[in-house]
């Protein structure tokens, strides 16, 4: 038997950051000098793409990932993304040969200005070199383009070997590089969004292991939505019980090792921030569906990630352990359960009320009535939070099915959203059929589908008519 409750900064940001050491004391600025590849006239560059050729690509779509192989684009760059590595860029007098023609090239842009520059991949190095004469040339350590999530394989596609070969193994682990989440746990980040003494950071990417588990009917070709899985235990191998919900909304899972509740809760938190940037190096994900779970400490967790940052995550399930911003009354005259975390801002609390958070426990677990005062305390403040209590279920994990309902239902609004934006593009397709697509506002409509359903046979469509047609594989 299931009894189901609804409880109802003055600097401005002139084109760069100022990177602060582990003292808090201001290292080296980031202010773009002469001698910095990446930038035009002494501005920093506020975006780039990484291509095969140095043919320039179309400005409305360069921000498609569908079109990204078929456009020969390796990878994009953000602005924090070109002033990291304008920081790791240093001047060398010996550039290559200019009768070799590089591998790939770093187009980049302000406002309307543009530039290209030659990018020749090294053992250790990346070296970076102007097309024109004078030559100039900076060196990059590889490893500065690793860690931001930056492909420099002239070979790159969306969809590695590995990943499609690892879809008949189901479950496999990630290989490095490992991939830094652009979302940091420093103590300004969780000063500000956690609003508690957490310790400082102090994991290093590359050294944690990531499991994930596939979803039986895996496309490597259409995006996949994401289970964050968050183990109380040592093993982040993934439960059997999230097996059945994820094989039923196409959810990839994903899990970390020695990442249980005897790790720090900053490296805890961050390892699973890491592992959806290294995962959607390897796959096609949905941002707009990445879910959370765990048990016990790691349902906690989840609850934590859920509502300090709810622009990540769509939506969670926490599992006989449930934290929240508020001091939770016992019942029992002055005392409380603390709360783990500070009350969002307006901002982001409102964008909180837009998400799910269905948790579980049992009559028989001793987190229930602390999760049920808490599930109460959430619906006050106009979040969607329900809570499941399974009839003599203790500390531990529920069925698949129960952990499939609980996950349909968080689910629930990005897939109406998702069959209203294909049943939006279907009528943008019937209006626009026959007409020309050199008229700007046409291609603008076209271009829309392929942003909002990506990969689907509306988008492909879409695509087709402007001239790329969906490849045979």
């Amino acid at each position: 038997m299931q009894r189901r409750y609804r409880l109802h900064w003055t600097l401005l940001a002139c084109f760069f950051t100022l990177p602060v050491c582990n003292s808090g004391v201001l290292a080296q600025p980031s202010i773009p000098s002469d001698d910095k590849p990446i930038q035009i006239q002494g501005r920093l560059a506020r975006s780039g793409l990484i291509t095969r050729n140095p043919s320039q690509i179309p400005e409305d779509l360069s921000g498609l990932v569908m079109l990204r192989d078929r456009l020969g684009v390796v990878a994009a760059l953000d602005s924090s993304s070109i002033s990291s590595l304008n920081r790791f860029a240093r001047s060398i007098e010996s550039p290559i040969d200019g009768d070799e023609p590089p591998p790939l090239y770093l187009q980049f842009s302000h406002g309307t200005d543009r530039n290209t520059l030659g990018i020749y991949p090294q053992t250790e190095t990346v070296i970076l070199q102007t097309l024109d004469a004078p030559t100039q040339a900076w060196t990059i350590r590889r490893e500065a383009f690793d860690r931001l999530g930056i492909s420099i394989d002239p070979t790159h596609v969306s969809t590695p070997d590995w990943f499609e070969s690892a879809a008949n193994a189901q479950e496999t682990t990630i290989p490095p590089p490992h991939v830094q989440s652009d979302l940091i746990l420093d103590k300004r980040t969780v000063r500000s969004r956690i609003k508690n003494n957490f310790p400082a950071l102090t994991r290093e990417v590359g050294n944690e292991t990531f499991h994930v588990r596939l979803p039986k009917g895996f496309d490597p070709l259409t995006p996949s939505g994401v289970l964050v899985c968050i183990s109380p235990s040592p093993s982040g191998r993934i439960h059997e019980a999230y097996q059945l919900a994820c094989d039923q909304l196409g959810l990839i899972a994903i899990g970390v090792d020695n990442n249980g509740n005897k790790r720090e809760i900053t490296d805890r938190l961050q390892n699973h921030l890491d592992s959806i940037e290294t995962l959607a190096m390897h796959a096609r994900i949905d941002r707009d569906r990445i879910y959370l779970t765990g048990m016990s400490g790691g349902g906690r967790c989840s609850g934590i990630l859920q509502l300090a940052f709810p622009e990540r995550f769509a939506g969670a399930v926490p599992i006989v352990g449930l934290d929240t911003y508020h001091n939770a009354p016992t019942g029992k005259g002055n005392q409380y359960w603390p709360k783990s975390l500070g009350k969002p801002s307006s901002r982001w609390m409102k964008l909180l009320q837009t998400r799910r958070i269905r948790s579980i426990t049992g009559t028989a677990d001793f987190n229930e009535p602390e999760m049920l005062i808490r599930t109460e305390l959430l619906n006050r403040d106009g979040v969607d939070a329900q809570i499941d209590v399974i009839e003599g279920m203790a500390h531990s994990y529920p069925s698949q099915k129960q952990f499939r309902d609980a996950l349909l239902w968080v689910d629930e609004p990005r897939r109406e959203q998702i069959a209203e934006a294909r049943d939006d593009a279907r009528n943008v397709l019937q209006e626009t059929k026959g007409k020309d697509t050199g008229i700007p506002a046409i291609r603008r409509r076209l271009i829309e589908i392929m942003k909002s359903v990506p990969y689907t046979p509306e988008s492909w469509e879409a695509a087709s008519r402007l001239g790329y047609p969906q490849p045979d594989n």
